[in-house]
C-alpha cells in the first residue's frame, strides 16, 4: 500500500473511521507542528527512566497512526517498527518516512507479522481501549518483547464523570455512521459548541456542567497555550476520536493488575491519570533475584488540571 507492506487483507469495520481522521488530521497532534511539547509530555511521562535509555533499542510502535510519537521516538538513535491496522500508516509514511531508523507495516496487533521476543520496547498509546478484545491484544504485545525488554501502554479507566456526560448516547449513533459522514458530523458539532467553550474556559463551575451537556472536547483550560487553530482542530479531531470509534474499553487497576500477573510480568508501574491508566512492565529474564528490584508501583495523577496528552 504506497510502498508500505500491508498484512491486513481488507479493512476490518472499526478502524475505518480512525483511517479517514488520522488522515484528515494528520499533522495536528505532531509537536513540530504545533511548537508544544504535549506529545513528549506524555512519552516522557509514560515510559518513565526508560526515556533517557532509547539509543540503540529495538522499538515496536503498535497503532502508530499519524506518527505524533513516532515523531519524538525517532529523535533518539532507535530502530522503530510502527504499525496500524488503519490506513493510518500513509499518513505517518508522508510524517517521518524518509527517516532511515523507521520501518513500517499495517498489520493487526494481535496478529502481527513478527517471530515473538524480538523488541526491548514495546509501545502502545491510546490503542488498547478500541480493540475488541483488550485482554488479548496485551497479551499479544507481551509476546513481542524480548526478557528483560518492557511493555508500556494505557487504557481508558472507569471514571464516574465520564458516565455522566451526554457524549455517550450521541456515540451510539455516530459510530454507525460511513467515515465520511461521521466526520462532517464531529465537524458540525464542534463548529456549533466550541465558541461556547471558549467563553467559559477559565470558569471552574461553567465548565464543569458545560462538559456534561457538550458532546465535544475541547483544550482551552488543559492547554492554554495552543493557537487558536490548533485548538479547533485538536477539538475537531478528539471529539471525533470519542464520538465514532467503535469499541471503547474501560479499565481498573485491578482488572489490569489481573491481566498482567498472568502474564508474569516484573516491576509494574500503573501511573492512574483523570480518565486513563497507564502501565510499564518488564518481562522477566529469569536471573531476576526475588525482591532485588520494586514489583509494583501505583502512582495517582488525578485533577481537573492534569491532562493526558
Amino acid at each position: 500500500m504506497n510502498g508500505i507492506p500491508s498484512f491486513v487483507e481488507e479493512d476490518a469495520e472499526y478502524v475505518s473511521a480512525f483511517g479517514l481522521q488520522w488522515i484528515t488530521y494528520s499533522k495536528t497532534q505532531l509537536d513540530s507542528f504545533t511548537g508544544l511539547s504535549i506529545t513528549r509530555d506524555r512519552i516522557r511521562r509514560m515510559l518513565g527512566p526508560l526515556y533517557d535509555l532509547l539509543n540503540d533499542k529495538i522499538i515496536l510502535e503498535a497503532g502508530c497512526g499519524a506518527g505524533r510519537f513516532t515523531e519524538i521516538l525517532l529523535e533518539s538513535n532507535c530502530l522503530i517498527t510502527a504499525v496500524d491496522l488503519s490506513v493510518a500508516v500513509a499518513a505517518n509514511q508522508d510524517n517521518n518516512g524518509k527517516h532511515e531508523n523507521l520501518r513500517l507495516a499495517r498489520a493487526s496487533i494481535t496478529s502481527l507479522p513478527f517471530e515473538p521476543g524480538q523488541f526491548d520496547i514495546v509501545f502502545c498509546p491510546g490503542v488498547v481501549q478500541h480493540t475488541p478484545n483488550p485482554s488479548e491484544t496485551i497479551q499479544s504485545l507481551y509476546s513481542q518483547i524480548k526478557p528483560g525488554g518492557w511493555l508500556v501502554f494505557d487504557q481508558y479507566r472507569h471514571n464516574v464523570s465520564s458516565w455522566l456526560k451526554v457524549a455517550w448516547i450521541l456515540r451510539l449513533i455516530l459510530k454507525r455512521l460511513t467515515p465520511a459522514r461521521g466526520l462532517r458530523a464531529t465537524d458540525w458539532l464542534v463548529n456549533k459548541w466550541l465558541p461556547i467553550h471558549r467563553k467559559v474556559a477559565g470558569n471552574k463551575i461553567l465548565e464543569i456542567l458545560l462538559f456534561r451537556v457538550s458532546p465535544i472536547t475541547a483544550h482551552f483550560t488543559g492547554y492554554p497555550d495552543m493557537s487558536d487553530k490548533d485548538q479547533v482542530a485538536w477539538a475537531r479531531l478528539n471529539t471525533h476520536d470519542n464520538l465514532t470509534d467503535w469499541h471503547k474499553h474501560y479499565t481498573t487497576v485491578r482488572r489490569m493488575r489481573k491481566i498482567v500477573n498472568s502474564l508474569g510480568a516484573i516491576n509494574q508501574t500503573y501511573r492512574v491519570m483523570p480518565y486513563t491508566l497507564e502501565v510499564r512492565c518488564q518481562r522477566p529474564t529469569g536471573d531476576e533475584k526475588p525482591g532485588a528490584l520494586p514489583q509494583l508501583q501505583v502512582i495517582r495523577n488525578t485533577g481537573r488540571n492534569v491532562q493526558s496528552g
